[in-house]
């Protein structure tokens, strides 16, 4: 995949921002398979890594976010890929391409907006983690602690 001279321009100010204000997040394969990741320690202590795919469309096409580790993530009961696509919890089908990794709805495809930002998606992630921590401690649907909103 090569990006355009837009894209490219899009990708330099999406890494500027993200060094300056989540620099614990990089980018990585610029030229290729484009992704940041990066470790947040949650509220409750616990380390999980954030990995957001950048699409061949990107700024107009949604990027797609996973918790990579821990790995299969388990959630109250179950591990959370077993939710598949659903809203309760704020979870997409696993990819074939990381069928360990955990997918998370951080914006509906039909919501997003090139006005979005990758480090906006990474703040939704983090957020998604507390949530996912609330759900574990208490069983309730991850949607229980999150607004509906893009």
């Amino acid at each position: 995949m090569s990006w355009d001279q837009h894209q490219q321009y899009r990708l330099a100010m999406e890494r500027r921002i993200l060094r300056e204000r989540l620099p614990d997040f990089r980018f990585f394969d610029p030229l290729r398979d484009t992704f940041v990741s990066g470790f947040w320690d949650s509220s409750q202590g616990n380390t999980y890594r954030i990995v957001v795919t950048i699409p061949p469309g990107f700024p107009d096409e949604c990027p797609s976010c996973f918790i990579a580790d821990p790995s299969p993530l388990v959630g109250h009961d179950q591990p959370m890929n077993d939710y598949g696509n659903s809203h309760r919890m704020h979870t997409w089908q696993a990819e074939s391409a990381h069928p360990d990794w955990t997918k998370i709805c951080t914006y509906k495809p039909a919501s997003w907006s090139a006005s979005h930002s990758i480090e906006k998606v990474v703040h939704k992630a983090m957020l998604w983690v507390e949530a996912f921590e609330a759900h574990k401690e208490s069983g309730r649907d991850i949607a229980d602690f999150l607004l509906d909103m893009d």
